[in-house]
Formats: C-alpha cells, sequence, structure tokens
C-alpha cells in the first residue's frame, strides 16, 4: 500500500474561481469523474461525505447555520476538491504516481549522486500552498502543492542539465531496478514541468 504522489496540469485561477458558483452543470460532471467515485466510495462514518463536500464547494451550500464548512471534515473537501481538478484539469502525459518515502527517497538520491541537485522532492511536490482555493485547513490526508508559471520556471531551470534518454532506462531496467524507476519519475517530472509551461497552464499535485 503506502501514499502516493500524483499531479494535474490545472488552470489555477478558474479552479479557484467555480469555488462556491452555484454551478449545477459543473457539479453534476464532477459527479460523473472516476476520482469522485474512488472517493464517494470511502466516506467515513460521522463525517461530511464526498458528496456533501462538493455540493457545498460548488452549490453554495453550507454545512450549517454556523458554519460553511465542516472543519472536523476538512479531507472530505479536498478529496471532493480533487474530483473537481480531475474534471478541470488534466492528468499528466507523464502519469506515473511516485511512492511517497520509498520512491522519493532514491529520487533525491540519486539526483544529488548523479546530478548534483540537492532536494527534497516530496517537499518540492507537495509545498503546502493551496490556500488560494479557500478550503478548510486539512490536518493530515491529502497532501497538496501547486506550482504556478513562475514556480514551475524556476523547476525547469533546476531540471534543465538532466537528460535521461530511452537507452539509458532500458539498459538501467536490466540491471538496477530502483534507479531505473527514480530516473524514469525524474524525467516524468521534468516532462510534465515542461508540459505545463507549454500549456500556460499550473500543475497541482496531492498525495494520499
Amino acid at each position: 500500500m503506502g501514499y502516493y504522489i500524483f499531479s494535474y496540469a490545472l488552470d489555477l485561477a478558474k479552479a479557484t474561481s467555480v469555488i462556491r458558483t452555484r454551478d449545477p452543470a459543473l457539479f453534476d460532471a464532477v459527479l460523473e469523474t472516476e476520482e469522485f467515485d474512488l472517493y464517494a466510495g470511502q466516506d467515513q462514518k460521522g463525517y461530511t461525505t464526498t458528496r456533501a463536500a462538493l455540493e457545498q464547494l460548488l452549490l453554495g451550500k453550507r454545512h450549517s447555520l454556523f458554519s460553511k464548512y465542516d472543519k472536523a471534515s476538512a479531507h472530505a473537501y479536498w478529496y471532493a476538491f480533487i474530483a473537481i481538478c480531475g474534471h478541470l484539469g488534466e492528468r499528466l502525459p507523464a502519469a506515473h504516481e511516485i511512492k511517497l518515502s520509498y520512491e522519493t527517497d532514491l529520487i533525491d538520491a540519486y539526483l544529488l549522486s548523479d546530478f548534483g541537485i540537492t532536494v527534497k522532492i516530496d517537499e518540492l511536490l507537495l509545498n503546502g500552498e493551496g490556500g488560494q482555493f479557500g478550503l478548510p485547513e486539512i490536518q493530515d490526508w491529502p497532501l497538496c502543492g501547486v506550482w504556478n508559471r513562475e514556480q514551475l520556471t524556476v523547476q525547469q531551470d533546476r531540471f534543465s542539465a538532466i537528460d535521461i534518454t530511452d537507452e539509458q532506462l532500458q539498459e538501467l531496467a536490466e540491471t538496477d531496478d530502483e534507479k531505473e524507476m527514480a530516473y524514469d519519475s525524474i524525467r516524468q517530472i521534468k516532462e510534465n514541468v515542461t508540459y505545463c509551461l507549454e500549456k500556460q497552464l499550473g500543475m497541482i499535485t496531492f498525495c494520499h
């Protein structure tokens, strides 16, 4: 099992603007996403459901007379928001999900030893920036991170000297599975940054 990191290319301003817009058509569209089905199927007794959270986010409903959101169920709003991103955004062309701790540790190690880049890739991707969406503060899962155009440009510069070829990956697949996995993830992160910049989109990343 474990926790996995995944990202979307997303118009960040649009994702921010749809919150509490009372848009039933958007609500219905999000209900049809694979993401909504996944999270709604994991609702926990005693907490706000994913559907109720989505109603509050997109239809302007309130949790109660005194509270816009149920802060004790912050996770439900973030899972509903992932479903919104699933509809409004694009799953990136390099869509490998990175396993937290195991794979991220390998990526950190090879970035340092082979490319001279010192970074904690999980903290870089999951930088905690997501306050612009106005959701209740999350205490545990899912984790979130946002790269806007400026931040994407910084990462593009950071990884610009890295050139990992198909031939390298094929050779590593035959000799060192862990290094091949880390190298492939490094290349995919770089490709996703380039894709977002070319499409003039931001990148939003989650982990759960």
